[in-house]
């Protein structure tokens, strides 16, 4: 399905869309309850695995699941509260998720699902801006897409710890970043792999809403929500055909 106009943003999710996700947060969040299962002596894996949405023997991460489209601090929540049905007090069970956490470091584990410097350069060519809304913070994801070398194309960031702004699949994201950019979300496509993100974009009101198979989820869950599924980002040209009209 060609798209029928030219849009005015692209706006990009980022973990399993412009990068790998699995490569990034598969093996870390294995990791990370081995490390807090190993500190409290206790084996909280069914119950760690099942609150990241993970599956314990495949670590197939599940697209609905936390570690693929909530904030890390609603995550760190919930296993506060987890251990606290452990006589962990809150305090204290903070404190020990964040000695463990150890987040990986974006700027080497980034593997892009595409030549993205190419890609960014082809839309921006075309006139169009390029935002991310990620359910990351914006700290990891400023350095991610630094290293990735695109950020000189990237106008505007929607994260998980921007102030007053609910997470997927609400469509405040869209509606942060279009606001600052000045362009409606009917005017804007969005790019992302799992099905929050192509329920945020029809909530939002876009122009179109285009899945990657990159990232948690499979071509028929996304499917049932997106307008078009692609392979991977690098295909997105393919849609823009020339007989799109300008705005």
């Amino acid at each position: 399905m060609y798209l029928k106009r030219h849009p005015q943003l692209v706006i990009f999710d980022k973990d399993g869309t412009l990068i790998d996700f699995q490569a990034m947060w598969g093996d870390w969040a294995i990791g990370f309850i081995d490390r807090l299962c190993l500190t409290v002596s206790t084996d909280l894996r069914p119950q760690l695995c099942d609150l990241f949405g993970i599956d314990s023997e495949t670590h197939r991460i599940h697209p609905a699941g936390a570690l693929a489209i909530a904030p890390e601090a609603a995550t760190q929540d919930r296993i506060v509260a987890l251990l606290g049905t452990y006589a962990y007090l809150p305090a204290a069970a903070r404190e020990l998720i964040v000695q463990l956490w150890q987040a990986p470091d974006p700027a080497t584990t980034a593997v892009p699902c595409a030549d993205l410097v190419a890609l960014c350069h082809w839309i921006t060519e075309r006139g169009a801006r390029i935002a991310v809304a990620t359910a990351d913070n914006r700290e990891p994801t400023v350095t991610t897409i630094h290293s990735l070398g695109i950020s000189a194309a990237v106008s505007v960031y929607a994260c998980a710890d921007d102030a007053g702004i609910a997470p997927k699949p609400a469509p405040d994201k869209i509606f942060a970043i279009c606001n600052a950019l000045g362009i409606p979300p009917s005017e804007a496509i969005m790019v992302g792999d799992t099905p929050a993100d192509m329920i945020m974009g029809r909530a939002a009101g876009v122009m179109h809403c285009i899945a990657v198979t990159t990232g948690v989820s499979t071509a028929a869950e996304l499917t049932l929500h997106a307008d078009t599924v692609l392979a991977h980002v690098g295909l997105l040209p393919d849609l823009w055909s020339d007989r799109a009209t300008h705005t």
